[in-house]
């Protein structure tokens, strides 16, 4: 007993949490299949590693921020326009060695924020540290920043330490000339050194009435959003309109967009 006392303290005392939950278990392995120690040995570091994998992806979920877990395996493909290779493709995860953004563009509930979640919860897995928040909150934040002259601090600390940023939403909002500064710096900071992920309803013509109608800022961001980047115009049925008339909540045809 006081032999496993001492090997549960040392495990918590060098933060070897896979090593204390498995040890015990593999020494029976090891008995029963006459392991040599380096044998043991080398399964208890495999079961450590693991455990430190895992718990790094839960760390950089949490942090992300995603308001649910949706995957790719649950987007409905056959009612959407969206070109399935290429999102195959972009869960590869390629496009952030190659610095390329992601626009999703389309109409209300065709499945672009499903797809940025679904994006950003893969980067999470494969360990990229992700941040995920909608326009609303991200300007909220910013111009609370600004006021507490942190703003600097709220660029390099928040936006600047985050691989992978997931901007939800960018359409229902008419910016003031200082909230459209605010966005461009946002854009301006991770502009060839991160990696940025939109969806918005507007196409690209009607983003200069969400830019307080300044066309020169308006067309800077589009410039760096565009410049590297994967642009997804997604079309067909929404989603929710979809369940309600299959669950005889609507009584219109198919709308198609």
């Amino acid at each position: 007993m006081l032999v496993h006392e001492g090997i549960a303290e040392y495990c918590r005392t060098f933060k070897l949490p896979g090593v204390l939950e498995h040890y015990a278990a593999l020494a029976e392995e090891a008995a029963k299949e006459n392991l040599a120690y380096t044998e043991y040995l080398y399964r208890l570091f495999e079961h450590e590693e693991r455990r430190r994998l895992e718990r790094g992806r839960e760390t950089l979920l949490r942090m992300a921020g995603l308001p649910v877990i949706k995957t790719i395996d649950t987007f409905d493909f056959a009612s959407s326009s969206v070109d399935k290779a290429l999102i195959k493709e972009i869960l590869t995860l390629r496009f952030i060695d190659e610095t390329k953004n992601i626009l999703l563009l389309g109409p209300s509930g065709v499945g672009k924020t499903h797809l940025a979640i679904a994006i950003a919860y893969a980067a999470t897995r494969q360990r990229i540290k992700t941040r995920f928040i909608s326009a609303a909150d991200l300007l909220l934040q910013l111009e609370s920043a600004k006021r507490a002259d942190r703003l600097a601090y709220y660029l390099k600390r928040v936006i600047g330490t985050v691989r992978l940023l997931v901007i939800d939403e960018f359409d229902y909002l008419k910016l003031n000339e200082e909230q459209a500064n605010l966005f461009f710096q946002i854009i301006n900071k991770k502009y060839e050194t991160g990696l940025i992920i939109i969806t918005s309803n507007l196409s690209f013509i009607h983003w200069k009435e969400v830019l307080n109608d300044n066309e020169a800022l308006t067309a800077a961001i589009l410039d760096r959003l565009i410049h590297h980047s994967h642009l997804l115009n997604i079309q067909g049925e929404s989603y929710r309109l979809k369940q309600k008339r299959e669950a005889g909540v609507l009584d219109f045809p198919t709308l198609q967009h």
